[in-house]
């Protein structure tokens, strides 16, 4: 709800110059993306639970004060909180959906709707920021704390209560819980588990390829004169795919695909995608909104599967800062990726270089079938590094706790789970 129109507060209705916008919103991010191991190695210490609440209560705080607040060190702590805070319940929450679903099937429904219930707020929370925002700033700040404020609750109240600190971690693994090791020890384990590091940065071109929807695309749109209609149908229509297809295409990888396939399919659609544009350059806004249809059928493919098969690497105890580490080097491929392309894109109006969308359709194609293939490897040679999680104890039949129907995903434990996609 607030974020979409901060730029627009900040240097509209404050009236900030633009270095002390870009400074405000430069700390919302790198208080996010570059948090999120701190984040998940905080939640393995003292439980998902607790830091997915904590975390929901800080966003709370933040947005009220980025809606309240007029001079700059107040804006730059609001930005610094509701970043640290998704930083704080992100991996946490994907750790936690992760230990509480125990069968890979299960794991991936959880994940499918995890995402659904992310692809429907950012279909409607733009369209209420703009409702609230057209009264003032500062009650949309109100109201989206108001809503994370609930949020805080229904978690405290809801979640599933963690007795010791790796409970969840430890018995979706079921394994004996390990000897406490040092923060420095334990990232050390994960930038040497080389399986787990391949996985991710072929996982990061998702980053990279999603977010040329806020970077690449929109300038595209632009430069044609179809500014503001058209890009308010390419989000509109990215949603709504998420949301009407996400669980359909997850009973088509259980059932057709399978994990590797539907993994690498999905992120080589998602680069394709961005061959739209060159190849239908007489009629853009076709090229754009084919480009919208295809990059969120790739999306609703690859993007849970990615976290439902992290815990696959994950050491005992640590899926909190796998997931983590994870978010961070995605964060750091898109912010690389941005500088990148921006540099190639030139003066504002001017057509995006078409040597742009040739670099984003090869970056999904090598990225999924790099994929494909490490995952197959890993199938035929199952001793190749993976940490496998042990099957779930014999007298549990269903794959997530407080499951609804017979063998079904924990939708209580999912659709009011907080998200940053």
């Amino acid at each position: 709800m607030m974020m979409p129109y901060l730029a627009q507060h900040l240097g509209g209705t404050l009236g900030l110059a633009g270095w002390a916008s870009g400074l405000i919103m430069g700390m919302r991010v790198f208080s996010q993306q570059g948090l999120f191991l701190l984040g998940g190695t905080l939640g393995d210490r003292i439980g998902y639970r607790p830091a997915i609440v904590w975390g929901c209560l800080i966003r709370s705080l933040g947005f009220a004060l980025l809606g309240w607040a007029d001079q700059l060190p107040l804006l730059l702590l609001a930005a610094f909180l509701t970043g640290f805070a998704g930083a704080l319940f992100t991996p946490c929450a994907q750790a936690y959906l992760a230990a509480e679903c125990r069968d890979g099937k299960q794991r991936q429904q959880a994940f499918a709707l995890h995402n659904l219930a992310s692809e429907a707020g950012m279909l409607l929370g733009p369209l209420v920021g703009m409702l609230l925002t057209s009264l003032d700033y500062a009650v949309t700040g109100v109201v989206s704390g108001g809503v994370f404020l609930l949020l805080t609750w229904l978690q405290w109240r809801l979640l599933s209560p963690q007795q010791l600190r790796h409970e969840l971690a430890q018995q979706a693994l079921a394994r004996p819980a390990p000897a406490a090791a040092s923060v420095s020890a334990q990232w050390r384990s994960i930038v040497h588990n080389r399986p787990f590091l391949r996985f991710s940065l072929c996982a990061s071109a998702y980053s990279l390829l999603f977010h040329q929807l806020y970077l690449a695309v929109p300038a595209f749109i632009h430069s044609q004169q179809h500014a503001t209609g058209l890009l308010g149908s390419v989000f509109t229509v990215t949603a709504l795919i998420g949301v009407t297809l996400q669980l359909p295409a997850t009973q088509l990888v259980q059932r057709r695909l399978g994990v590797a396939r539907a993994m690498g399919l999905g992120l080589g659609l998602m680069g394709c995608s961005y061959l739209a544009i060159p190849c239908l350059a007489a009629w853009p806004v076709l090229a754009t909104l084919l480009l919208a249809c295809c990059l969120s059928l790739g999306s609703i493919l690859c993007y849970p599967l990615f976290s439902a098969h992290l815990p696959h690497y994950a050491a005992p105890g640590q899926l909190g800062s796998y997931y983590g580490f994870y978010a961070s080097l995605g964060g750091v491929v898109a912010l690389l990726g941005n500088v990148l392309i921006g540099n190639l894109l030139g003066a504002a109006g001017s057509t995006p270089p078409v040597i742009i969308w040739y670099v984003l359709a090869a970056s999904g194609v090598v990225a999924g079938w790099q994929l494909y293939r490490q995952l197959m490897r890993a199938a035929a040679h199952p001793d190749g590094g993976e940490v496998k999680p042990a099957p779930a104890p014999a007298q549990r039949t269903g794959g997530c706790r407080g499951r609804v129907g017979r063998g079904g995903v924990s939708v209580k434990a999912v659709l009011r789970m907080p998200d940053e996609k």
